[in-house]
């Protein structure tokens, strides 16, 4: 209450006026202040209590997720056209960071391509193109061939677009390509 007797909004996150001494609470204008100061920082003490939530991509707000997926590198309108808050580009935002992981390699190549494409994983392989070799003695390891192109197979079930298809492995295999690899995708009709 203030000193004209009006309720004022007070946020239950942060109250300037609790850990002063009671002596305090007797000043009408002291409470006055104490209100302006609760009501100007309980929204940012909420959010700064919350930022937790915000950087969960299942509970985040609509409107805080298109800057989460640009965060982590992901483009969240490229999602059929239903938007950036479907259950997908959630999906796709949470598992970004997982991704990173696996970046450059095989397995995280097909991954890249299975959820851009919504195929699952046993319908698109990877056939990469690089080389390891060792030898106990040193410069005595053969040099392998080096082949700079990545092969992807993609299995196209019924009903689906083929070109839409192909378009989405290509947007998101380029950039997951391994320095110097060029992309050669191979589509297959189920």
């Amino acid at each position: 209450m203030t000193a004209t007797g009006r309720s004022c909004p007070v946020s239950a996150a942060y109250r300037v006026s609790g850990p002063v001494p009671a002596l305090f609470h007797e000043d009408p204008l002291f409470l006055g202040l104490c209100a302006a100061f609760d009501e100007l920082l309980g929204p940012v003490v909420t959010a700064l209590d919350c930022f937790a939530a915000y950087l969960d991509p299942w509970l985040a707000p609509d409107d805080f997720l298109g800057w989460l997926a640009a965060l982590v590198g992901i483009d969240a309108g490229q999602d059929g056209g239903a938007g950036p808050v479907s259950d997908r580009s959630r999906a796709l935002i949470a598992g970004a960071v997982r991704g990173y992981r696996g970046r450059g390699t095989a397995a995280g190549l097909r991954d890249v391509v299975c959820a851009a494409a919504g195929l699952p994983a046993g319908q698109v392989s990877v056939a990469e193109c690089g080389v390891v070799t060792w030898s106990g003695t040193p410069g005595a390891a053969a040099v392998p061939e080096f082949d700079p192109v990545v092969r992807i197979s993609v299995v196209i079930p019924p009903g689906q677009d083929p070109a839409w298809v192909v378009a989405s492995a290509r947007a998101a295999a380029q950039p997951a390509l391994p320095i110097g690899s060029q992309l050669q995708i191979e589509v297959i009709q189920s």
